[in-house]
């Protein structure tokens, strides 16, 4: 048997150490974290101008039991109070969203909370993010 050259190693190496690390990239990703929503982390909207339903996409689809998106005061003299409407939507049409509306009037800095159970696999995420309204 012969050795292969240096270079050769380092390939085969290399290969070989990806073809390892995939699994672990698989698992390592596989929760249902917030991919995007309509109102964007940390935007400025005008008093009129915001969205007045919330919609999160998810990387897999959630658990509508164990999942939620909600807004709140985020105003460090207040109260912290919820200010959406409650009302969760799971679109059938897409059990990667989360849906929630909000109301007319809204003045200030707001906190979007969420967390969801992945429908695929058990896991849970959750994280936080704010916006403003002028």
């Amino acid at each position: 048997m012969t050795a292969l050259p240096s270079s050769r190693r380092i390939v085969a190496a290399t290969v070989l150490a990806g073809a390892l690390a995939l699994p672990l990239v698989s698992v390592a990703s596989a929760h249902a974290s917030l991919v995007r929503a309509n109102i964007a982390p940390g935007h400025v909207y005008a008093h009129n101008a915001y969205p007045r339903t919330l919609t999160a996409f998810f990387a897999e689809n959630v658990k509508p039991s164990a999942s939620f998106v909600h807004v709140f005061e985020a105003d460090p003299k207040g109260d912290h109070a919820l200010v959406d409407n409650g009302k969760l939507g799971f679109p059938f049409k897409n059990p990667k969203e989360i849906t929630v509306g909000l109301p007319a009037g809204l003045k200030g800095t707001y906190t979007v909370m969420w967390f969801t159970t992945s429908a695929d696999d058990g896991h849970k995420a959750g994280s936080t993010f704010t916006f403003t309204v002028e």
